[in-house]
């Protein structure tokens, strides 16, 4: 009988030990490194910002988006879109009288945010004529307004507000690959002129530099920007070589230093590019849409402010320290993956709905990660295609928010 008594107490004594060991190990949220709070951090200083344009005609004209954009939420039936309206309509940009009154009214709201310059869509090569003639004529049909060109029609008044030109490297670097780099890529005659692919890329570089003379083009210290969209596409062997060809054949053309930025996809690291764009010296890297968090990364959207910081002081720690490049963070106020896809039934792809809340502490996690340039880039203006734009929506209908995340804008970024 002692000893059953003893055995109960000795059982008894341990399993208290064991369950106060036990609420003192399990750990808690607030141990979580995630599980901080985004500061918000004062502007004392206005912080230079520009904001992504995008062509409208998918979004606006394509019968399969519009639908997807304006119809109701109704999660039940798979209907997850924004539900809302522009302000403008179903606008497109082109060169009649309204196609420069939208781009009229876009560069009013723009100053209404206090934006620094609006970005053009990336624009494509033409690779079937010789320069000047080598751009996509639609593509710099909205160059050519930004700039203020005279246009019979009527022109876009800019007043302090800039431009920059995006370029698409993409569209440029097609066929390349890791087996047909841009040195080995088959040469092309036009108008009985052999050229490389390489005499091609600098010669589509120094007819956008054409426009760095437009009083309205942005600069930084005094070097215009160009923006380079996809850059992780071009395959070259030696991509320093192929980056101080393009300043040289600016600066031989222009007499500027350009100062190039390479956007470059959302969430992957840095590193994976260095044999692309790292290598090559640009002078600074900015991500595309943050909100875009990927296939079946739910997790990502829990913590997602906390998550973007993250990455981006890894990234531009990185890029610093090791090739001494600038970080340029962006910023979206949201992503629907389904206004573009319709797909009804796979989930796969988590939204990121439009919130003021977030969307300030987004613009806090911009400032918190600011190089050596200051600068914010604003993905996007206007691209309702994936529910990512700032651009005014009605706020009469449905989830219309008025000019509200214009006032973010210039609430978060410039001095009171």
């Amino acid at each position: 009988m002692k000893t059953n008594i003893k055995y109960t107490l000795f059982t008894a004594a341990c399993l208290v030990i064991f369950i106060s060991c036990k609420k003192e190990d399990v750990p808690t949220i607030d141990e979580h490194p995630l599980n901080y709070t985004i500061q918000n951090i004062p502007v004392t200083s206005d912080i230079p910002v520009g904001a992504y344009l995008y062509n409208t005609a998918s979004a606006f004209v394509d019968q399969n988006h519009w639908p997807r954009i304006i119809e109701p939420h109704d999660p039940e039936n798979g209907k997850i879109g924004p539900y809302v309206k522009p302000v403008l309509g179903q606008y497109k940009f082109e060169d009649t009288k309204e196609g420069i009154e939208s781009m009229s009214k876009i560069v009013e709201w723009a100053k209404q945010a206090k934006i620094d310059f609006l970005i053009t869509p990336p624009i494509k090569e033409n690779p079937n004529v010789l320069y000047p003639g080598n751009l996509n004529k639609n593509d710099s049909l909205l160059a050519n307004q930004l700039g203020e060109h005279i246009n019979p029609l009527g022109s876009v008044n800019m007043g302090t507000l800039k431009y920059v030109i995006a370029v698409d490297i993409g569209n440029f670097s097609s066929g390349l690959n890791n087996n047909l780099l841009l040195e080995n890529a088959p040469k092309i005659t036009v108008s009985g002129v052999e050229l490389t692919r390489e005499q091609r890329l600098y010669n589509f570089l120094k007819r956008i530099s054409d426009y760095f003379k437009d009083e309205t083009y942005y600069r930084t210290n005094g070097r215009p920007i160009i923006i380079l969209s996809n850059p992780q596409q071009l395959y070259t062997s030696e991509s320093k070589k192929v980056y101080d060809n393009i300043r040289s054949a600016i600066k031989e053309h222009t007499g500027d230093d350009v100062y190039i930025i390479a956007k470059q996809p959302q969430w992957s690291p840095s590193a994976r590019y260095t044999y692309f764009f790292l290598n090559g010296m640009v002078d600074a890297v900015s991500m595309d849409n943050m909100c875009n968090v990927g296939g079946g990364m739910w997790e990502r959207t829990y913590m997602l402010s906390q998550l973007i910081n993250e990455n981006f002081k890894f990234n531009k720690d990185y890029m610093q320290q090791n090739f001494g490049i600038d970080f340029i963070p962006s910023a979206s106020p949201s992503f629907n993956p389904y206004t573009n896809s319709g797909s009804t039934v796979n989930y796969n792809n988590p939204v990121i709905y439009k919130d003021e809340a977030t969307f300030r502490e987004r613009c806090n996690v911009a400032k918190m990660n600011l190089g050596e340039t200051p600068m914010v880039l604003i993905e996007s203006f206007n691209d309702w295609v994936k529910d990512s734009q700032i651009e005014p929506a009605q706020e009469d209908y449905g989830n219309g928010y008025g000019t509200k995340y214009l006032d973010i804008v210039r609430d978060e970024f410039k001095v009171k």
